[in-house]
C-alpha cells in the first residue's frame, strides 16, 4: 500500500493569547496491491477543520479537528507539543492524548546551530501497541530560524492483522506561500459554512436516532439545512464534499431507521438468557446477575476501536466495583487465542465471557457494542462505538439505572 498525503496549513491570523487560528485542509490519495494483482486506486480522501496553535505546540480541539486523526499528516503528529520549560543538555518529555488514550514521548539534544536544526526524537505508544505488536518512531527536523518543522522520517511495524507489516513515512515542507488576501477569507468563510453545516447534520442524525417519531421531521431539517449550505457556497472542491453529503442522506437516514429498528426489538424487552464460559472454564448465566446492573461489551481482537474502549471499561468496572453492578466482557474471535492473547496484555478487572453464541442473540453486527441491563433484566440501553468520553456516559447511565 502507498499512500501520498498533502497538509496545507493556512495561517489565518493570531490571537490576542498569542496562538495562531488556523485552517487546515487534508487530502490523502492511496494505491492499494492484494497479492499479485493490479493496483487499485482507492477513494481520495480529504478534511477541512479549524484549530488555534499555541507557540508551545498545544492545540484547541475541536469536533473537526477529531476528523483529521485519522490522517498521517496530524496537526500534533508534526507540530510535537514541547515542555513548559527548558534546560541546557538533553532533555525528555511526555505528552498524553486523552482522545485515543495514545502517550508520546519525546526527547531532544542541544540545538545543532551549525546546521540551523533541532532533532527531535519520538516514540509513539497506543493502547493497541501490545495486542497487535505495534513499534511507532519518528524523527522530526525544526528549522532554528522559523521554528518551523521541515521534514519527519517515521517507521512503524506491526505484527498482527491486516496491515501486519512494516511501513515507512516520510513528510517535507514543500512551500511557504502568501495568499491573497481577499480570495482566502472568502474561501475560509465558505469552509466555515461547510464545516457548521456538517456539524448541524451530525447532530440531527443523532437526534433522529433517539426520537424515532421526529425522524421525518429530522429528515426534512436536514435536506433544507444542507441545500441551504449549498446555496452559499462557490467553490468547486468545498460544493463536491457538501454535495457528496447531499447525495448520502438518503443512505444516512436509512441507516438510522435500521439502528431504530435493531434497537426497538432489544430495548425495554427482557434480555434474552443465556450460559457461556469465561477463559478460565467457569461458567457465567444471565440468571446469576439478578438483580445487578449488567454491562456487556462485545469485542474482538481485530477492533481497534473494542481495544482502546477496554481501559474505559476498566474505569467503569473500578467505579462500580462496589455497588450492584457486573461489567462483562463479551468476546467474539474464532480463535479462543486470539481472546487470550488479548486478555492477557490488556488485563482487564472485569469477567470476560467467550460469547460468540451470544451475538445473534443480541443482534450484534457493530463492534463494539455495549448492551445495559437494568436489574429487572430489562435492555435498557445500546451504544455502539468508541468515544474518548465513554467511561463517562457509561457511568452516568449505569447510576441511572442503580437509582
Amino acid at each position: 500500500m502507498d499512500s501520498q498525503e498533502n497538509l496545507e496549513i493556512w495561517v489565518l491570523g493570531q490571537n490576542p493569547d498569542k496562538s495562531w487560528h488556523l485552517l487546515l485542509r487534508n487530502t490523502r490519495t492511496t494505491t492499494r496491491i492484494e497479492g499479485k494483482g493490479k493496483p487499485e486506486e482507492l477513494p481520495t480522501r480529504s478534511g477541512r477543520a479549524f484549530c488555534d496553535l499555541y507557540p508551545t505546540g498545544r492545540y484547541i480541539r475541536t469536533w473537526a479537528m477529531d476528523n483529521l486523526a485519522l490522517f498521517d499528516l496530524f496537526l500534533p503528529n508534526i507540530f510535537p507539543p514541547l515542555p513548559d520549560e527548558f534546560t541546557d543538555g538533553p532533555v525528555m518529555w511526555e505528552f498524553n492524548e486523552r482522545m485515543y488514550g495514545e502517550s508520546t514521548r519525546y526527547s531532544a539534544e542541544n540545538p545543532d546551530t551549525s546546521k540551523r536544526s533541532w532533532i527531535v526524537k519520538v516514540t509513539h505508544r497506543t493502547p493497541l501497541d501490545e495486542v497487535y505488536s505495534i513499534t511507532q518512531r519518528a524523527e522530526i527536523y525544526i528549522d532554528l530560524i522559523t521554528g518551523i518543522p521541515i521534514y519527519k522520517k517515521e517507521e512503524s511495524i506491526r505484527g498482527y492483522g491486516y496491515y501486519a507489516g512494516k511501513s515507512s513515512t516520510t513528510t517535507i515542507l514543500d512551500s511557504i506561500v502568501e495568499m491573497n488576501t481577499a480570495w482566502a477569507e472568502r474561501y475560509v468563510r465558505e469552509i466555515e459554512t461547510y464545516l457548521t453545516a456538517d456539524s448541524a447534520y451530525n447532530h440531527i442524525l443523532e437526534e433522529a436516532e433517539k426520537n424515532p417519531s421526529q425522524i421525518a421531521l429530522s429528515r426534512s431539517s436536514a435536506e433544507y439545512l444542507l441545500s441551504q449550505a449549498r446555496a452559499r457556497i462557490t467553490f468547486p472542491d468545498i460544493r463536491t464534499q457538501l454535495d457528496k453529503m447531499i447525495k448520502g442522506l438518503p443512505e444516512d437516514f436509512e441507516q438510522v431507521t435500521e439502528q431504530i429498528k435493531k434497537r426497538t426489538k432489544m430495548v425495554n424487552k427482557t434480555a434474552p438468557a443465556w450460559e457461556v464460559e469465561d477463559f478460565s472454564g467457569t461458567k457465567h448465566s444471565l440468571d446469576e446477575y439478578q438483580g445487578k446492573v449488567i454491562l456487556l461489551d462485545f469485542w474482538y481482537r481485530g477492533c481497534p476501536w473494542c481495544i482502546r474502549s477496554m481501559p474505559l471499561i476498566d474505569k467503569v468496572a473500578e467505579h462500580f466495583k462496589n455497588e450492584q453492578v457486573a461489567v462483562l466482557g463479551v468476546n467474539t474471535d474464532k480463535e479462543r487465542a486470539d481472546a487470550i492473547f488479548v486478555i492477557e496484555k490488556m488485563n482487564p478487572s472485569y469477567t470476560n465471557l467467550a460469547g460468540r453464541d451470544l451475538v445473534k442473540k443480541y443482534g450484534v453486527t457493530n463492534y463494539p457494542t455495549f448492551i445495559l441491563i437494568d436489574r429487572g433484566g430489562l435492555v435498557s440501553k445500546i451504544l455502539i462505538g468508541y468515544e474518548p468520553e465513554l467511561d463517562k456516559k457509561l457511568v452516568e447511565e449505569i447510576t441511572g439505572l442503580l437509582q
